[in-house]
């Protein structure tokens, strides 16, 4: 592990609770959340937009993996949202800078490139895969939020000596999700969510895109462990989708145009390959997911497979 001392905002929530348990035994790791953590870390509790808090948490941190915040569309007004996750990636990286910390992995979002959850306001992929220099249209709060917040960090690298690395995951299909993309499965047309006792409903957008929880905490500590330039954001995503139709076919049918392939061979191999370029993860990151979830909706597909 590149750095010693860690500290891991959100761990008293999901994807913040799976990444501190990535990291333990291979580095010094501390808890912040609003919440108590989850697991047996140390841990502070306390509010991302408290400067206080935030500077008294990084003091004698090399690193800080920023995963707090409202996590999507379903956990606050469109103002809260904004305010939480903005001033959450403000706060912490002036706190981060401060303390002489190093480097700060911020989570954002497949999100920002605005083709993800809000009907009515998608923006169609310019070309397929979509890579970190395809233009981002986010419409949603939380969208708008992730976006905010990578350029704040994008900002501090341009000022100072911070390094930040922003991973974008698509939506984490934890446990506790599954009944609801079960449930969307079985009815796309008649699914309005939440019919299945899941916190919140299936996501993943038009493509139903996915990521493994543990997956997506691999790449945070990935995200640790590589030599890199200062600033870099890549896509983090399981190696398929959920959807029922190959990629290709199932955009066409919905945007009603094809959408041009630069990297055919992607969809060749792969019918169901995300809409999202996961090559520079590969190739700089070192990630690669190794949990595949179709088979919760696709048992005999898989079988069929081997």
């Amino acid at each position: 592990m590149k750095f010693e001392k860690v500290l891991v905002t959100g761990t008293g929530g999901k994807l913040g609770s799976y990444t501190a348990a990535e990291l333990k035994g291979r580095c010094e790791v501390c808890g912040f959340d609003a919440r108590p953590t989850r697991g047996d870390i140390p841990h502070r509790v306390g509010d991302i937009t408290d400067p206080a808090a935030m500077a008294e948490a990084c003091k004698g941190m090399d690193a800080v993996l920023h995963i707090a915040a409202r996590p999507n569309i379903w956990s606050g007004t469109g103002d809260d949202i904004v305010r939480v996750n903005t001033m959450g990636v403000w706060t912490v990286l002036t706190a981060a800078e401060a303390a002489g910390v190093r480097r700060v992995v911020l989570c954002s979002s497949d999100s920002v490139v605005g083709f993800t959850v809000m009907s009515g306001g998608l923006k169609p992929p310019d070309y397929l895969p979509i890579d970190a220099v395809h233009p981002l249209r986010p419409t949603d709060p939380y969208a708008v939020s992730k976006l905010l917040g990578e350029e704040i960090g994008r900002s501090f690298v341009t000022r100072g000596k911070l390094e930040v690395i922003v991973l974008r995951p698509v939506f984490v299909l934890y446990p506790e999700m599954e009944g609801e993309v079960r449930a969307r499965a079985a009815d796309p047309a008649a699914y309005r969510g939440v019919s299945a006792g899941g916190p919140n409903p299936a996501g993943g957008g038009p493509a139903w895109h996915y990521v493994d929880p543990r997956d997506a905490a691999c790449a945070f500590r990935l995200a640790l462990e590589i030599e890199k330039s200062r600033f870099a954001a890549y896509f983090i995503s399981g190696r398929n989708t959920m959807a029922p139709e190959p990629t290709l076919e199932r955009l066409q049918r919905l945007l009603g145009v094809n959408v041009p392939v630069r990297e055919p061979d992607i969809y060749a191999r792969n019918p169901f390959a995300p809409l999202y370029d996961l090559q520079a993860a590969r190739d700089e990151l070192g990630y690669e997911a190794q949990f595949d979830l179709r088979p919760l909706l696709y048992p005999a597909e898989v079988a069929a497979a081997r």
